[in-house]
């Protein structure tokens, strides 16, 4: 039997079929490519279906072209500052603090510098920015002004005038299209004086009605802030305001201004567009969650707008409370839980916050409005400023007749088609990692099956025979009808043929002993006949050499049926302890003399053995493997050397060994040496050897429950046979 090799990397079947499962995972992958190349399928689709949507609220506008007016926009009109008036949640209180529309931050816009009545850019007024924010709430217009400048400039008691300060202007288009123009100034904190302007720009109570404005001062350490009220049923259709920074009350620097848009001019007021409640109500009916809509005039200007992206966060009440849970929920909530951080890691999750550019929008002139219209059907995506979200809007124009009036444009972000493909992802790795692992399992159960039969079918052989080769056992046939199970039987019948046939040779020696000493007997006695006949020189010598030939092969008889009398004698054998010391000495005493010409040695360390080295056994069958052992060492002994019988006790076994100096063993046959019929002997002797003697020995250790090895000195000198054998006490 080969060895096997500890060096050599091998891996075993159930590795081998574990990584042959690992080609399972080419089906996630596939199936995230699908899922990737679904992506542009649900853009279409959701672009279409966006689209049908926007078809549907624009045929329900059609032909309602008063709608368009009703809330007092104009047809024509200025339309650069346009002002499209969105609801407040709750009233504001008019105290001149930002604190109430700290939730309408996105609806802030920034006013634009002016100097004599043109824009100007920004850095022409270094000390004063601008912004404003905007909302209605039931029939008032609020709005708050936040004026960043450097030096406050209050009014002075003495100025009857109220233009040497900081002040505001907010002018607007009556119901009956008259312009109203005020100014708001202050000389501390607080409330503001309204004054209302004549067409000249002058304050005068004469003939002008008191100013429905209301508005409240605050200054804060950057600049200061100005909360205005106005009801909604005093403006018309336009809309302006500035603000107005005085830096010194003797006009030698000119003031700057920033405004919606100049009011100096009655016709560059922009216009306002507060919701129609009408147009509010349709869209309501026909909003969908997370989507917004709107509805723009055919100069681009909001109309009306209903939704929004992201829903509102549940209150308080909507959330279950701890102990209304079930303790078996609470375990999947907590499963549901670890999962969701798992797909948050890897997934890209929707972006529930993100800036929204058209939030605070008042117009939308983007490509696809103008398809819209122009009478033509347009979508489109953008990305966010952020590049958070991808939002897709879908225009329909909307007709009166065959004019179009407005457009209706439904937007919604790409978190609905993130979600799809987050949740086909997420059942496509769930899928796929109960699929693996069922394989997986089932793969690894085979294998481990598998593996089993092959390492016990192994198991059977390597005991069934020996490493010298003799059939100790059988092999049980496998009744399974794959190819391990024929394996197995073929096993089985192969080690049934070559025990018979061990069985042939073992009983050869005896046959041949039986059959071949009928016909030695006839001969010797013919030889003995022949030697008492008066026979001459030459026939006596012929008679001799047939005699000695004779005993030759009577000695190759004795020798052939030595080995398996030994095995029966070893079935029978009885043991008992004996002292191993004697025995070796005695031997070696008889080997002294059986052999005068060699020199032998004894050694026998008496401080390790100071204690008789107890065998159990037979004394005559080690005698029996001594004798074996110095026959051998004997004819390869060179001449005028000696042979040393040592034997060492320790760690509850004697070793005995046999050294000798001559030539060393081929390393081919040292594992081999103690098998049947081998030997080594190049040249002639008179006494036969059929390659038992070492068997011999190798049968009489295996009795002993021993071990037997041989191997060469270190200098190549010789050879050392040693037998180990099991002290008892």
């Amino acid at each position: 039997m080969m060895p096997r090799s500890p060096h050599r990397f091998a891996l075993s079947i159930r590795n081998k079929l574990f990584l042959v499962s690992l080609s399972l995972l080419i089906i996630p992958w596939l199936g995230y490519r699908y899922i990737q190349d679904m992506s542009d399928y649900l853009r279409d689709n959701r672009e279409q279906a966006l689209l049908e949507r926007a078809r549907i609220i624009a045929a329900a506008l059609h032909d309602r072209e008063h709608l368009f007016y009703s809330s007092g926009g104009d047809r024509v009109g200025n339309t650069a500052g346009h002002l499209y008036v969105r609801p407040l949640q709750a009233p504001m209180t008019l105290d001149g603090y930002a604190d109430d529309w700290q939730l309408y931050r996105e609806r802030q816009q920034t006013l634009t510098a002016h100097r004599n009545g043109t824009s100007s850019e920004p850095h022409d007024a270094p000390s004063l920015n601008a912004t404003f924010m905007l909302g209605s709430y039931a029939g008032d217009l609020f709005i708050l002004f936040e004026v960043s400048d450097d030096d406050v400039m209050y009014r002075q008691p003495n100025d009857p005038v109220g233009t040497l300060n900081d002040h505001l202007h907010i002018s607007y288009e009556g119901p009956g299209g008259t312009i109203a123009r005020h100014r708001l100034s202050t000389s501390a904190p607080g409330w503001v004086t309204v004054e209302r302007l004549t067409l000249d720009g002058t304050a005068s109570t004469k003939s002008i009605p008191i100013s429905p404005i209301k508005a409240e001062w605050q200054e804060h350490p950057s600049g200061y802030n100005v909360e205005v009220s106005i009801p909604i049923s005093e403006i018309g259709a336009r809309l302006g305001f500035s603000v107005i920074d005085v830096d010194d009350d003797q006009r030698e620097h000119r003031p700057s201004t920033v405004a919606t848009i100049h009011p100096a001019h009655e016709g560059e007021l922009g216009t306002i567009i507060v919701p129609s409640p009408e147009v509010g109500a349709l869209l309501k009916r026909l909003e969908i969650a997370s989507s917004r809509t709107w509805v723009v005039d055919e100069n681009y200007r909001v109309i009306a707008l209903t939704g929004r992206f992201n829903p509102q966060r549940p209150g308080l009440d909507e959330i279950p409370e701890r102990n209304s849970i079930p303790d078996e929920k609470l375990q999947a909530t907590a499963l549901s839980a670890v999962t969701r951080i798992f797909y948050n890691l890897i997934l890209r999750q929707p972006a529930t916050e993100f800036q929204d550019d058209r939030f605070s929008a008042s117009r939308l002139d983007s490509e696809e409005m103008k398809l819209a219209l122009n009478g033509q059907a347009a979508t489109r995506w953008r990305q966010t400023p952020d590049n958070r979200v991808n939002i897709l809007t879908a225009a329909y124009p909307i007709k009166s007749g065959k004019r179009v009036i407005g457009a209706v444009a439904l937007e919604e972000t790409s978190n609905s088609i993130l979600l799809l493909q987050n949740r086909a992802m997420e059942i496509l790795i769930n899928l796929s990692i109960l699929a693996f692992l069922i394989a997986t399992t089932i793969l690894l159960a085979f294998a481990s099956r598998l593996s089993w039969r092959i390492r016990r079918l192994r198991n059977d052989a390597e005991s069934a025979v020996s490493s010298d080769g003799k059939v100790r056992g059988s092999i049980s046939a496998s009744a399974a009808s794959d190819e391990i199970g024929d394996l197995s039987r073929s096993f089985s019948d192969m080690v049934s043929r070559l025990n018979d046939y061990n069985r042939y040779l073992e009983s050869m020696a005896s046959k041949l002993s039986h059959e071949i000493r009928t016909p030695l007997t006839v001969i010797r006695s013919s030889l003995d006949n022949l030697s008492s006949a008066e026979l001459n020189t030459s026939t006596h010598t012929y008679v001799d050499r047939a005699r000695d030939g004779l005993l030759r092969l009577n000695n190759i008889l004795t020798r052939m049926s030595e080995a398996t009398r030994l095995e029966q004698t070893l079935q029978q054998e009885q043991r008992d302890k004996f002292d191993l010391n004697e025995v070796v000495a005695g031997c070696v005493a008889g080997y002294k003399l059986a052999y005068p010409h060699q020199t032998f040695i004894l050694d026998i360390d008496e401080s390790s053995t100071p204690e008789p080295t107890t065998v159990d056994g037979a004394p005559d069958l080690i005698a029996q493997l001594l004798d074996k052992l110095v026959s051998n060492a004997v004819e390869f002994c060179e001449k005028n050397t000696s042979i040393v019988i040592s034997l060492r006790a320790k760690d509850g076994r004697a070793k005995l060994c046999v050294v000798n100096e001559g030539p060393p063993l081929p390393d081919e046959m040292q594992q081999s040496l103690f098998n049947s019929m081998v030997s080594i002997r190049n040249r002639k002797s008179d006494d036969p050897h059929l390659g038992l003697g070492l068997y011999i020995v190798r049968l009489i250790t295996e009795f002993h429950n021993g071990t037997v090895s041989a191997y060469n000195l270190d200098s190549k000198s010789g050879v050392t046979f040693c037998v180990t054998l099991p002290r008892v006490a």
